[in-house]
């Protein structure tokens, strides 16, 4: 390694990290959240992961929370459907990325390959696929429950074989996800769904695609290793590398140090030490772009982290749905959290303090933003459990509110 790398503290990776994924800037005033800003946090992060577990509120819906505060949720909608600002496709996940990036993702959609049991499904079922495009084509934006002959059910989760066809030609950019009404996603022709000035747009080379892809992963994460900026987009590590030795060549990007980190790195070509003000304070979901990515949370912010939903409730550290929270440029608590729309409540069943944070200021912080959320998913009150030592100054903190 070169021995004219400029090196940052811990500290400043950090501040870096927290401002290139957008959580420093003001929030809109309540009640004045546009498409604007839809559109800048979009452009902040790329990409917008989306998932269906809503024991809080779905994952795609929080990112925007965390850094607009209150927005009416059916802002969201509006902005990616039906002002085709965002398109739909397995990114990182299931993610929504900027409708202007598909040309970078159409070489996955040449070489993406159906699953082994297709060609025995579609042997079962002659006709099927031909009579599933037929019936998109004169129906237009069309769920899953629409289709006449679903087929047989098959698999662990008792999919049908009409959900296979509409997912795998999406897959293979025949069809695109047109919008989605609940979670029930809506399947269109690519040509109709597609914005006809993007659509005509040609694809990237995968090589291009990759050089893209790293650049906006960097500018995501402000600095990262190849492998953090490799998962970002699921590239595989040999490509990444290439990637990021292009990018550097050609000046995009440059290689540094972080002090007391002995891994690889790089940032933005030129960055400046952003000041970050200890104002900064977000609940990030455990599917946001600057918590997504484990290994970065160890080696960037000391932080340990894994969702615990899979895990049996006796083995659960933490809790169901544990969201951490960001003070300044670091991550200084973590809460489990559920939305209890029936009786209109917040409910925390734990909260935990991470080592060496003052617990009443963190405390008082962590309260106004749940307050703030529950007021955003209209839920009239919070109500703390017992499950950590740091519920007892939240509770107090939560009163005085």
């Amino acid at each position: 390694m070169a021995d004219d790398l400029r090196i940052f503290s811990i500290d400043e990776a950090r501040s870096i990290a927290i401002i290139a994924a957008g959580l420093a800037e003001p929030r809109p005033k309540s009640g004045e959240v546009g498409l604007n800003d839809f559109e800048r946090v979009t452009r902040r992060l790329n990409i917008v992961q989306v998932d269906s577990v809503n024991v809080l509120v779905r994952a795609q819906y929080m990112p925007f929370f965390s850094r607009l505060g209150m927005y009416p949720l059916e802002m969201l909608h509006r902005y990616a459907y039906e002002e085709r600002n965002l398109f739909e496709y397995s990114v990182h996940e299931a993610s929504l990325i900027p409708m202007d990036h598909l040309p970078m993702i159409r070489h996955r959609m040449t070489e993406w390959r159906p699953w082994r049991r297709w060609s025995e499904l579609m042997g079962e079922h002659p006709g099927l696929l031909e009579s599933i495009v037929d019936e998109v084509t004169s129906r237009g934006p069309t769920a899953v429950a629409d289709i006449q002959n679903k087929g047989e059910r098959y698999g662990y989760w008792g999919s049908s074989t009409a959900k296979l066809v509409l997912e795998t030609l999406t897959f293979q950019g025949e069809l695109a996800v047109s919008d989605r009404v609940n979670t029930a996603r809506r399947y269109d022709l690519f040509d109709r769904a597609v914005p006809a000035e993007t659509a005509s747009k040609s694809p990237f080379s995968k090589a291009e695609a990759h050089h893209q892809m790293m650049k906006h992963a960097i500018d995501s994460l402000g600095i990262g290793t190849v492998a953090d900026c490799a998962d970002y987009y699921r590239i595989n590590r040999n490509d990444a590398t290439k990637a990021v030795t292009h990018l550097v060549e050609i000046g995009e990007i440059e290689e540094v140090k972080v002090d007391g980190i002995r891994r690889e790195m790089f940032a933005v070509a030129g960055i400046k030490v952003p000041d970050v003000s200890s104002d900064v304070c977000a609940i990030v979901s455990p599917f946001d772009p600057v918590a997504w990515f484990r290994d970065r949370l160890e080696w960037l912010f000391n932080f340990e982290y894994r969702i615990e939903i899979y895990t049996p409730v006796k083995k659960r550290r933490y809790g169901y749905y544990v969201l951490p929270f960001i003070l300044g440029n670091r991550f200084v608590a973590r809460v489990d959290l559920k939305a209890d729309r029936q009786k209109r409540v917040l409910r925390v069943p734990g909260a935990f303090l991470e080592d060496g944070c003052e617990e009443e200021a963190v405390a008082y912080r962590l309260a106004s933003e749940l307050r703030l959320m529950a007021d955003w998913l209209g839920l009239d009150r919070i109500v703390i459990g017992r499950r950590g030592k740091f519920t007892s100054a939240l509770r107090a903190a939560v009163k005085v509110l």
